[in-house]
């Protein structure tokens, strides 16, 4: 007996399948960690353009207003930064103080950062403040704030706030706890 194929048959060969699913699986293999690298630089980018947005404008404001303007960390815990800040006008001459009935909030940001932590190497310090001149009210010294992920420093960000007030980014960073 002798059967004939039908012009309207359609299909792919098991050797067809086996090859496009070993195909895709390489690809799968490669792109995943690299979308996941993706993701987490835009994450860490995102975050440093944050901060950095937010100490420019309290400089700005510092000057424009020709008042303290002074950076709180949310965070109870030891120079964190990582659940966010507020930015205030402060009442108090010599900076570095909470925020009082007296101090207009300027900025209040919120950071859901993820695994990525923004930390200072001021312990103790939860301020960061402005003169009127736009210059940094600190003692002699600028300030460093690190933002890293379970990466480390390889792939983390240092933002360096100088006693002139400018920012400055470097990466990758130094140190992931500055």
């Amino acid at each position: 007996m002798h059967t004939q194929k039908s012009a309207t048959q359609r299909g792919v060969t098991l050797i067809e399948l086996l090859v496009t699913i070993a195909v895709l699986g390489t690809l799968l293999g490669v792109g995943v960690p690299l979308f996941t690298d993706f993701v987490r630089n835009n994450q860490m980018d995102a975050v440093t353009t944050r901060l950095i947005g937010t100490l420019n404008f309290a400089r700005s404001e510092a000057s424009n207003r020709a008042t303290v303007i002074t950076l709180a960390r949310k965070s109870i815990n030891n120079n964190d930064w990582s659940q966010g800040w507020e930015v205030y006008t402060d009442d108090d001459a010599t900076g570095n103080t909470a925020r009082v009935g007296g101090d207009t909030l300027l900025r209040d940001v919120d950071m859901d950062s993820g695994d990525i932590t923004v930390l200072s190497n001021a312990p103790g310090e939860p301020w960061i403040s402005y003169r009127d001149n736009g210059m940094l009210l600190e003692d002699g010294n600028g300030v460093l704030i690190a933002i890293c992920d379970e990466r480390g420093e390889a792939d983390g960000r240092e933002v360096t706030v100088g006693l002139t007030g400018r920012v400055t980014l470097t990466t990758p960073a130094n140190n992931c706890a500055p």
